[in-house]
């Protein structure tokens, strides 16, 4: 799940760097010396516009469709089919079904999907077995571009509610918009969200259709800006997912403990360290650790430092006293209010190497 997060961001690294050369490449034409190069740089411009359109809107549906498949396929490694979410399976079996219908299995989209791939999964599924495969395409099935309503909607077939307007306390989007702003905020505007993917979407049928809108070219900082758009929307809805992955995975696992925070000590160093009671494991420095916030998204990563009775400890053995609470360093921030989840081993689903 986390390399899908970590491909959207080579792509759009990518990005900037052809966003980098636009300018620096027509200046090139414009002042070259044959005047037939020179006559490039009016077309190229446009081009360049309606290439950056989009590669940034198949960069971001790609992403939210890999992103609901890989979701939708660990809930089904952990879930009997008949326990999915019901309108996961309304859309599983409905798509499924248009899928055989419509006769173009193999092609374009759907090279590679047969219709006897398609029924055996289908039948796995509704037949009660344990080791069952999902039909990805029927799961990712959109009939549309992706506006903040219709990514809603992909996310609600997994129990994942009204994301668009979840994300808006994201930590990723506030620090956009904070930038952007020039000032702080608490949760982003949800016309802002709806106005920038609805823009892009305008954009590229533009040019799907008519070849763009010669008269209303991006500038160079506006397309730096809407990648950044992109990046924090993208970063947000990942967390979001992460979250409820975390959630129904390590969330009630008895080989996770929830981490108690000493009433009325901490957080401190802007939430990053927290005093905590002393949990039924043992704590070790890099031990993964997560929180959810009140979002539903997550925060993770490894501790930091422990410290018990003025002493940094690289281990603390569970059932140790500690009546003045352990001292726990994050590298993330964490609310007065939260309980910190730690795992005995990472998730490599989630968390990046070391």
């Amino acid at each position: 799940m986390r390399s899908t997060l970590d491909e959207l961001k080579q792509e759009l690294a990518e990005l900037n760097d052809f966003v980098a050369s636009i300018v620096h490449v027509n200046e090139t034409l414009a002042t070259h010396t044959e005047l037939e190069v020179r006559k490039y740089a009016a077309n190229r411009r446009r081009f360049d516009d309606a290439a950056f359109v989009v590669a940034l809107y198949a960069s971001f549906e790609n992403y939210v469709e890999e992103l609901v498949a890989a979701y939708a396929s660990l809930e089904a490694q952990r879930l009997p089919y008949a326990n999915l979410p019901s309108r996961l399976l309304t859309k599983h079996l409905q798509r499924s079904a248009d899928l055989l219908a419509r006769g173009r299995l193999g092609e374009g989209r759907h090279a590679g999907l047969t219709a006897a791939a398609v029924v055996l999964n289908l039948h796995n599924c509704l037949n009660g077995e344990t080791s069952y495969d999902l039909n990805r395409a029927a799961v990712v099935w959109h009939d549309t571009n992706l506006r903040a309503k219709d990514v809603d909607e992909m996310f609600q077939t997994l129990g994942i509610e009204n994301m668009c307007t979840q994300v808006r306390q994201g930590d990723a989007l506030i620090q956009w918009y904070t930038a952007v702003k020039g000032q702080a905020a608490a949760a982003v505007p949800s016309a802002v969200i709806e106005g920038r993917l609805n823009d892009l979407v305008v954009r590229r049928n533009q040019v799907a259709h008519s070849g763009g809108n010669s008269d209303d070219l991006l500038g160079v900082d506006t397309m730096n800006e809407a990648i950044c758009f992109i990046s924090a929307l993208s970063t947000d809805i990942f967390s979001m997912v992460v979250g409820y992955y975390l959630e129904g995975r390590h969330g009630l696992d008895s080989a996770a403990t929830k981490l108690v925070q000493v009433a009325g000590d901490g957080p401190y160093k802007d939430g990053r360290v927290v005093v905590v009671s002393p949990p039924a494991i043992t704590l070790f420095v890099g031990q993964p650790v997560f929180v959810s916030t009140s979002s539903n998204a997550a925060r993770w990563g490894r501790i930091q430092s422990l410290r018990l009775d003025n002493a940094e400890h690289a281990t603390i053995a569970a059932g140790t006293p500690a009546p003045q609470g352990i001292g726990v360093r994050l590298d993330f921030a964490c609310t007065a209010n939260a309980s910190p989840i730690v795992l005995p081993a990472e998730d490599d689903l989630v968390w990046a190497p070391k």
